[in-house]
């Protein structure tokens, strides 16, 4: 299922946003449940790079989670050169997972910044524009002035996040002053709030700018420790934390006979629901109920069917309003020679978009095998090259290879039922006359009406649902 990478993902965004120290080294211990699940090491120092001084930050990160029953494993070396007023200029990202590695090299513009992905002997090029009038930094707390810290203050800046290969805003307010026992030790700290769009964490730092602890979604932790405790657990005396998939799962308050026969749900989701997670559009609708202590309960109304074969437009699709869903990018790099040549084979002469997106995706299901411990995004050849990975990595190679043969296909992520919860999944939609759910991971032509629609779009986008892992329950109303 898709939380482990959304999840994993999210740790290291957050060790990445609380990279501010005023030490040389920091070590932090990273839980979850009470029960450690990984360390992050940073330093900073000054180094040189193509003639010019630059304030460095190094950070590795290692997390040790299980999901599904295998364990995963990830590895994120993160290299950033800020200049004196704390504002990138350079970063390298590397991630390793499950035998697969993927790396970022970003330079930093006044107006954007171009980006190379590597991954599999395939490197793919990429501009991201910087809003206007942004304050872009390494840093997120440097907009606050870490020497000068006063409750009240507020900021929002922008960072580059190397897993959507976005520019994200980050919204920081000191709320209060705060003393912190720590291992015995009592630290005098200001507490700082910090709003993403991967979710909310509350900071705990000094008043020089050192973090002391982090608290972010599902209850992760992260907090200052030596060396030698940071490394307890996984390095040394590593015990299996609990699966990852069950504690993201969203329990249902009852069960679903044959879900993958489902035709209508209607369904609440309550608790922490991101309004822009709730998509309405031909095959959902979302209703909010207002409730007497000031929060809302999305209603989700879901209808499935079998699309009319007979209904398909055909080959190629050239409408202006399809184009961005044509187009290849990072992760769907359907333009590459490979990704293009296994689609013209797959579609062969056909001239029907419906029966060409079913193809492709009962091909992606027969030959590519599950593989739950890859905790890393992977552009569509690298996926191809392997030929396995989780829910993610099915979507993303359907939808590439759907592109590539002119299909108007978008990534699409949310929730869908399995032995009493809804955990977190990836599909896709492709337009064949209408837009279509296709789900190459579990390659049944009908989609069932349990999988709920929270993000559409690019593979980056589903990033997004971090913000409300563990904080959603479900209510079933009716099914049939």
């Amino acid at each position: 299922m898709k939380a482990i990478r959304l999840f994993a993902s999210a740790l290291i965004i957050f060790a990445l946003c609380c990279a501010a120290s005023a030490q040389s080294e920091t070590w932090m211990g990273m839980y979850v449940g009470g029960q450690k699940v990984g360390y992050t090491h940073i330093t900073f120092d000054k180094a040189q790079l193509e003639g010019k001084e630059y304030n460095r930050v190094q950070s590795y990160v290692k997390t040790r989670l299980m999901v599904l029953g295998a364990a995963v494993q990830q590895e994120v070396r993160t290299v950033v050169y800020s200049d004196e007023k704390s504002v990138p200029r350079f970063e390298t990202f590397d991630m390793t997972s499950g035998g697969r590695r993927s790396s970022v090299e970003a330079k930093f513009g006044d107006k954007e910044i171009k980006c190379s992905v590597m991954a599999a002997g395939v490197t793919s090029d990429t501009a991201i524009s910087i809003p206007e009038g942004a304050s872009l930094v390494g840093d997120p707390m440097y907009a606050l002035g870490t020497d000068k810290l006063k409750v009240g203050q507020k900021a929002r800046m922008y960072y580059f996040n190397p897993i959507k290969l976005s520019v994200d805003p980050i919204d920081v307010e000191v709320l209060r002053q705060e003393k912190l026992d720590l291992g015995g030790r009592v630290y005098e700290t200001f507490v700082v709030s910090n709003s993403t769009p991967m979710g909310d964490l509350t900071v705990w730092m000094t008043e020089k700018g050192s973090v002391i602890k982090v608290l972010g979604v599902m209850g992760l932790t992260m907090q200052i420790e030596t060396r030698e405790t940071a490394l307890a657990g996984i390095e040394t005396g590593y015990t299996p934390p609990a699966d990852l998939a069950v504690l993201t799962s969203v329990k249902a308050d009852k069960g679903i006979r044959r879900p993958r026969d489902v035709k209508s749900l209607t369904i609440r989701i309550s608790g922490k629901m991101d309004p822009k997670l709730a998509i309405s559009d031909a095959r959902q609708n979302v209703t909010w109920i207002d409730q007497t202590d000031g929060s809302r309960i999305a209603e989700f109304s879901i209808k499935a069917e079998k699309f009319d074969a007979a209904k398909s437009i055909k080959l190629p699709i050239k409408n202006e309003e399809f184009a961005a869903y044509l187009k290849p990018t990072v992760y769907l790099n359907s333009d590459s020679p490979e990704i293009k040549k296994k689609a013209a084979e797959i579609a062969g002469k056909n001239k029907s978009a419906y029966s060409t997106a079913l193809a492709i995706c009962t091909w992606v299901h027969k030959n590519m095998s599950p593989q739950a411990d890859i905790g890393i995004a992977r552009p569509a050849t690298d996926v191809l090259a392997a030929k396995y990975g989780v829910c993610r990595d099915y979507a993303v190679l359907y939808a590439a290879l759907a592109r590539a043969a002119g299909i108007p296909t978008k990534v699409v992520a949310g929730l869908v039922y399995l032995n009493g919860s809804f955990f977190y999944h990836a599909w896709a939609e492709s337009y064949v006359g209408k837009w279509v759910p296709f789900d190459a991971t579990l390659a049944d032509e009908f989609v069932d009406a349990t999988h709920i629609k929270l993000t559409e779009g690019d593979a980056g986008d589903m990033f997004q649902m971090a913000r409300v892992f563990g904080n959603l329950k479900a209510e079933i109303i009716h099914f049939e």
